[in-house]
C-alpha cells in the first residue's frame, strides 16, 4: 500500500504538471482551433446579438480553419459562407494602399522621404510648419492632420467622386508638425491612394486588382460601389440589433481605398499567406522580402514602452507578442486581420452586426490566451509618494478630431479622467475604468497584466500626453481650464438655468404684479423692448440647443452630411450674437438710469453676460457661423 500510494502521488504530480503545461499552451491543430472557435463566436453571437461572422487562421503557410457562423441574410436564411459571403473589411482596405506604395517605391518610382507635393498634380497639401510630409508620414499616421468625419460616408452614389475630387474639396488642416504625434487619418491615406493613381497612371481600383488582387487569387475581393452582379448576391446583409435585426443598406464610402472593400475570409487568408510569408505565395512576389520587412519597422515611437507605428501595418502587440495588422469598422461591419510573424499564425474574423464593435479584439486575445500565452512575470512595481502621482492626474482628450468645424465637439466626448488611489492610478473611459502601478519614470502597467500606458512631457517639461501601449495610432492630450469637461458642463448647465428663468420670470412676475400689487408710480421697471430682446435670444438659444440634441442623437446624419435641419438651425446662434450685443447696450443705459431698482439692473447685466459665454461657448465648439465646409 506505501508504493501504490508512491505510485499515486507521483502519477499525480506527472498529471498535474502535464496540465499545466497544457493550460501554457495549448498546441495548435484544426480540431482544437475549431472547437475553441466555435465556442467564442457562438458566445459572441448570442451575447452581443450578432447576425453573422466568418473567420479564417492561418498557420504555416496552411489553411487552418475556414468558417461562417450565422446568416448572411436573416429573413432568408442563408448562412454565411466563408468561401463566397462577402464582407465589408472597413479600415483593413488600407493594406492595399500600403501596399501598393511599397511596390512602387521598390521600383524607384516613390520616393518616400520626398514632399508628397511632387506627386500631386492637382491638389497641394498646404505649407505649414516649415516641414513637408512626406509619405513616411502618411504610412505612419504622424502627417499632423485633423480628423475628417462629415461625408466619410454618403448615401447617394452621385457623390461617389474621383479621389482628386473629393481631396481637393475635403483636404483636411494640418494641426500638428510631422512626426510628433501619431493621429489615424482617413484622408492621409486618401492622399497616398491619390499618389498610386498620379504615378500609375491607373485608378486605384484597377491598380490594386490587376497587381495585388488578380496575382494572389483574391477573386472575390472589390473596392468597387455598388457592388457588380457577379457579387451583389453574395454580399452579407449589415445589420443592427434592436429587439430584432435590422437590415441595412450597403455602405458608400467616397474615399473607397481608405474603407471601401468587401470581400470573403478565405481571400483574406491569402493575403495572410503573403505577408507571412515575408511577400511571396505561390511563385507570385508580391513584395521584395526586404521591402516586406522594412513596413515591419517602426517610424514614429509616442515613448520606448508603447507599440510603435509601422508602414501602414497597426502594431497590435500584446501579451508577449507581436502582433501586426488592421482593423476595420464601417457601421455595420467590424473586422480584424492580425499576424504573429514569429509563430507564422494569422486571424480574420468579420461581423456583420454594429452591435459587436471591437468584440473582434476579444476574439483575438482569447486566441493568445490560450495558444500563445504570456508567460513573463509582472514587471515590478516601484516605490513612489501621493505627490509624484499627482503630476499625471488630469482630463485627457484624444487627438484625432476635426478643429476646423463643429464636428470638433466630438473631442469632449472621448475623454480620459486619471486620478489616484491607494497607490493606484485610476484611469477611467465610458464605460471602462482601469487600474495601473508604475513600473518606471512615466510608465505603468495594469494591476493584473503587464499591458502599459506611458506618459509624455510637453515643452515646458510638464506631463501632458498619455498613450496606451498597445494602441499607437492616437495619443491623449491632457488639458486644462475653459476646455475641461466639468467647465464645459457648467458653463451649458448655468446658460440653461438661465435661459430657463428669462423665459419665465418677467412673464411670471408680471402676473405676480397684475394680480396682487399696485403699481408703485415712483418705481421705474425696465422697458418692455428690453424684455422681449432678452426674450427672444435666450429662446432661440434653447431652441438651438434641443435642435442640436435631436440632430446628434443619430451620428449618421453627420457622417453622410450636414442635414439641412443644421444648417436652417445655425442662424439661431448668428441672431444670439446680434441680440447680446443689443443687451449689452441696454445694460449700459440701464445702469445709468437712476430710477430703474439696483435688483431689475443687476439681473439684466448678469443674464446679458451669461449670454455672452454662451456664445464664447458655441464660438469654441465651431457652432457660430455656418462651419462645416
Amino acid at each position: 500500500m506505501k508504493y501504490l500510494s508512491l505510485l499515486l502521488s507521483i502519477a499525480l504530480v506527472f498529471i498535474g504538471v502535464l496540465g499545466n503545461h497544457a493550460q501554457a499552451k495549448t498546441d495548435l491543430d484544426s480540431l482544437d482551433v475549431q472547437a475553441f472557435m466555435d465556442g467564442l463566436i457562438h458566445n459572441l453571437i448570442d451575447e452581443r446579438k450578432v447576425a453573422g461572422a466568418t473567420v479564417t487562421i492561418v498557420k504555416d503557410g496552411q489553411l487552418l480553419l475556414a468558417k461562417g457562423y450565422g446568416f448572411a441574410d436573416v429573413q432568408n436564411r442563408i448562412p454565411v459562407d466563408p468561401e463566397q459571403t462577402l464582407f465589408r473589411i472597413g479600415s483593413i482596405t488600407k493594406l492595399f494602399v500600403w501596399t501598393a506604395v511599397m511596390q512602387l517605391a521598390s521600383q524607384g518610382k516613390l520616393d518616400l522621404d520626398a514632399d508628397v507635393n511632387i506627386y500631386l498634380k492637382d491638389i497641394e497639401v498646404p505649407d505649414k510648419f516649415g516641414q513637408p510630409i512626406t509619405l513616411k508620414n502618411l504610412l505612419s499616421h504622424t502627417p499632423g492632420f485633423e480628423d475628417y468625419v462629415m461625408e466619410l460616408f454618403v448615401n447617394e452614389e452621385a457623390k461617389l467622386l474621383p479621389l482628386g475630387e473629393i481631396l481637393k474639396k475635403e483636404m483636411p488642416e494640418r494641426v500638428r508638425p510631422p512626426y510628433t504625434q501619431g493621429s489615424y487619418s482617413n484622408h492621409g491615406t486618401g492622399i497616398a491612394a491619390y499618389i498610386v493613381e498620379q504615378v500609375s497612371g491607373m485608378s486605384f481600383h484597377d491598380y490594386t486588382k490587376q497587381f495585388i488582387l488578380d496575382p494572389l487569387g483574391m477573386r472575390n475581393t472589390t473596392m468597387q460601389q455598388p457592388l457588380p452582379a457577379q457579387w451583389a448576391g453574395q454580399m452579407s446583409k449589415g445589420y443592427i440589433f434592436d429587439n430584432t435585426f435590422e437590415e441595412k443598406d450597403f455602405e458608400l464610402v467616397p474615399l473607397y481605398p481608405v474603407g471601401a472593400a468587401s470581400s470573403t475570409a478565405t481571400d483574406m487568408a491569402r493575403m495572410m499567406q503573403v505577408f507571412l510569408q515575408k511577400g511571396t505565395l505561390d511563385g507570385f512576389t508580391l513584395l521584395d522580402t526586404i521591402t516586406f520587412e522594412s513596413m515591419l519597422q517602426p517610424l514614429h515611437q509616442h515613448h520606448p514602452d508603447v507599440n510603435p507605428l509601422l508602414y501602414g501595418f497597426m502594431d497590435l502587440s500584446q501579451k508577449g507578442n507581436r502582433v501586426i495588422g488592421h482593423g476595420g469598422d464601417t457601421f455595420w461591419f467590424h473586422s480584424l486581420f492580425a499576424m504573429l510573424p514569429e509563430h507564422d499564425f494569422g486571424v480574420f474574423i468579420s461581423f456583420n452586426t454594429g452591435n459587436v464593435m471591437n468584440g473582434y479584439m476579444k476574439v483575438l486575445e482569447a486566441l493568445l490566451d490560450r495558444y500563445f500565452p504570456d508567460n513573463r512575470p509582472l514587471d515590478s512595481p516601484i516605490e513612489v509618494d501621493e505627490e509624484w502621482f499627482q503630476q499625471f492626474a488630469g482630463e485627457y482628450k484624444v487627438n484625432r478630431y476635426q478643429h476646423s468645424n463643429f464636428t470638433k465637439i466630438v473631442s469632449l466626448i472621448s475623454r480620459f479622467q486619471v486620478y489616484t488611489a491607494e497607490g493606484k492610478l485610476v484611469v477611467t473611459q465610458p464605460n471602462e475604468t482601469k487600474y495601473y502601478v508604475p513600473i518606471g519614470e512615466n510608465t505603468f502597467r495594469e494591476e493584473f497584466n503587464n499591458n502599459k500606458i506611458a506618459f509624455g512631457n510637453n515643452e515646458k517639461g510638464e506631463i501632458h500626453y498619455l498613450f496606451d501601449g498597445m494602441l499607437s495610432i492616437y495619443a491623449m492630450e491632457k488639458v486644462s481650464g475653459f476646455e475641461l469637461s466639468q467647465i464645459q458642463i457648467s458653463i451649458l448647465v448655468l446658460s440653461l438655468l438661465t435661459a430657463l428663468l428669462v423665459l419665465m420670470y418677467w412673464p411670471f412676475a408680471a402676473r405676480i404684479r397684475s394680480n396682487y400689487f399696485h403699481k408703485d408710480p415712483n418705481r421705474k421697471l425696465l422697458p418692455l423692448t428690453g424684455k422681449w430682446i432678452a426674450w427672444l435670444n435666450y429662446t432661440g438659444y434653447l431652441i438651438f440647443l434641443v435642435g442640436l440634441a435631436i440632430i446628434m442623437s443619430n451620428p449618421f446624419e453627420i457622417v453622410y452630411g450636414v442635414p439641412t435641419s443644421l444648417k436652417v438651425l445655425l442662424v439661431l446662434p448668428v441672431l444670439m450674437v446680434g441680440f447680446t450685443l443689443l443687451m449689452l447696450f441696454l445694460s449700459i443705459r440701464y445702469l445709468r438710469n437712476p430710477y430703474y431698482s439696483g435688483l431689475a439692473k443687476a439681473f439684466y447685466v448678469v443674464i446679458t453676460l451669461i449670454s455672452f459665454l454662451a456664445i464664447w461657448q458655441l464660438y469654441f465648439w465651431n457652432f457660430l457661423g455656418w462651419q462645416y465646409a
